[in-house]
């Protein structure tokens, strides 16, 4: 799985920020759209192993798999994302920067709605609209799960 060196200093909403600002420097479409597909292409990609049903994101155009763990000793989401369509791979980079390694708590602070709106507001196909939301409800329900766990050592 890949993951990020060291926590995450920037919270989520300056992360959005640096992405609205990023695809704001973009004149058109077209060049918004060629900077996910060069997201994509820089997106690591899943170990053979990974590409299984179960991390499969089902309700997708394409498919796409999210991997997420998490580290309790350092109480962070650990995620690893992939798709076999390069746009959605652009945008999973996209989620990866907004939620990777980050911890439960921020995950679950950060509204799903607002992600949405900077990731889906790019012009996406209804069905590919969706299927980024089913992968941002799969982060949330794990980060979810990963802080009920951790409520339940604590009253132990």
């Amino acid at each position: 799985m890949t993951m990020l060196d060291s926590p995450i200093e920037e919270s989520i909403a300056e992360v959005a920020a640096q992405l609205e600002a990023e695809f704001a420097a973009f004149a058109d479409f077209t060049e918004r759209v060629g900077h996910v597909l060069s997201l994509g292409r820089r997106l690591p990609r899943l170990a053979p192993e990974d590409c299984c049903e179960d991390n499969r994101v089902k309700g997708c155009q394409s498919q796409v798999w999210v991997v997420a763990e998490h580290d309790a000793d350092q109480d962070r989401m650990r995620l690893a994302l992939d798709s076999d369509a390069m746009l959605m791979r652009g945008l999973l980079a996209m989620v990866l920067r907004l939620y990777g390694d980050r911890r439960p708590d921020e995950i679950l602070a950060y509204s799903p709605e607002v992600v949405e709106r900077l990731l889906v507001g790019r012009s996406l196909a209804p069905s590919r609209a969706n299927g980024l939301y089913l992968v941002v409800k799969r982060i949330r329900a794990a980060a979810a799960a990963a802080s009920d766990g951790r409520q339940m050592a604590q009253e132990a």
